[in-house]
């Protein structure tokens, strides 16, 4: 390191090549080093438990409700299947909330409490929205007969992808209570049209959902990085989807622990953002108020 290199650029050199593969790193005006991709190794190493990649089998997923499951190849769907040669398709022919699931008993959550997977939703009869998915842990309400009937526990904050689009779910579950975290017995993966909530729907309505979703590297893992990867990436197409293309970095503030500026997109609109580390191995990028969070500090 230079006399002149400040330890924050190496560590901004390094959270931007952890999120080299949001295909946004651009948006930071900088270039990234050998020793850089190095360095983020020890910031952000990931132990991961995968629990859907499809290459066999279903991998325990199974349907909830009027969905039909089958392995899809990659001749067949290239941009939707991410890892190896295949992936998961579930056809809705009907569905008001269409469901996948898997049992997760021998995951321990408060080592794997961050969730991530891919995903490419086809198109839906009758609606141009995008799709609403969340992630949901759940348990039985009779903890001592493990077939009774089950109560969803936590579920995440809903991630709109537009239909025929490819995007990633995520969740960070680590703020859920540990004693609940203990109880729960299945994942499950929920969806709609994102102009019609299931939950609100008036008598009457044909809230069906019918259209299929393509589901592929559905993984656990050890550390957020994942997560904010996969939240960096949403919100840039979201932006860019409103604004146009990024254009370029402005910095208007720099500081010890880190940097403050804009982003400049196609139509001349601006959206701030901060890159700071708040200790050691907490790496924290706020675009437009959406916080994101890098760096193994935080498990």
């Amino acid at each position: 390191m230079s006399d002149k290199e400040s330890p924050f650029r190496t560590s901004r050199r390094s959270m931007l090549s952890a999120v080299a593969g949001t295909s946004v790193v651009a948006a930071f005006g900088t270039a990234t080093s050998k020793r850089a991709t190095s360095s983020v190794t020890a910031i952000d190493s990931i132990d991961d438990v995968l629990l859907g990649t499809f290459e066999s089998t279903f991998d325990g997923w199974r349907a909830g409700g009027d969905l039909a499951l089958s392995r899809v190849a990659r001749h067949d769907r290239p941009v939707a299947v991410t890892e190896g040669e295949y992936a998961l398709e579930a056809a809705v022919d009907g569905e008001s909330t269409p469901t996948l699931w898997r049992s997760i008993t021998g995951l321990d959550l408060s080592t794997y409490p961050y969730f991530v997977a891919d995903v490419v939703p086809g198109r839906i009869d009758g609606t141009d929205a995008p799709v609403a998915f969340r992630f949901r842990l759940a348990r039985p309400t009779d903890l001592l007969d493990g077939s009774s009937t089950l109560e969803t526990v936590a579920e995440s904050d809903p991630v709109t992808i537009p239909q025929a689009t490819p995007g990633q779910l995520y969740w960070d579950a680590s703020d859920v209570d540990i004693g609940l975290l203990e109880t729960v017995s299945r994942l499950e993966i929920v969806w709609h049209p994102a102009d019609h909530d299931p939950d609100s729907s008036k008598e009457g309505e044909d809230g069906a959902y019918r259209g299929d979703v393509v589901f592929d590297a559905i993984r656990a893992t050890d550390s957020i990085g994942p997560v904010g990867r996969a939240r960096l990436a949403t919100t840039m197409r979201e932006l860019q989807f409103d604004h146009g293309a990024y254009v370029r970095t402005e910095v208007t503030e720099e500081f010890e622990a880190g940097e403050a500026g804009t982003f400049v997109f196609a139509d001349g609109t601006t959206e701030p953002y901060r890159f700071e580390t708040l200790a050691a191995d907490r790496l924290r990028l706020t675009i437009a108020d959406t916080e994101i969070d890098f760096g193994a500090g935080w498990s």
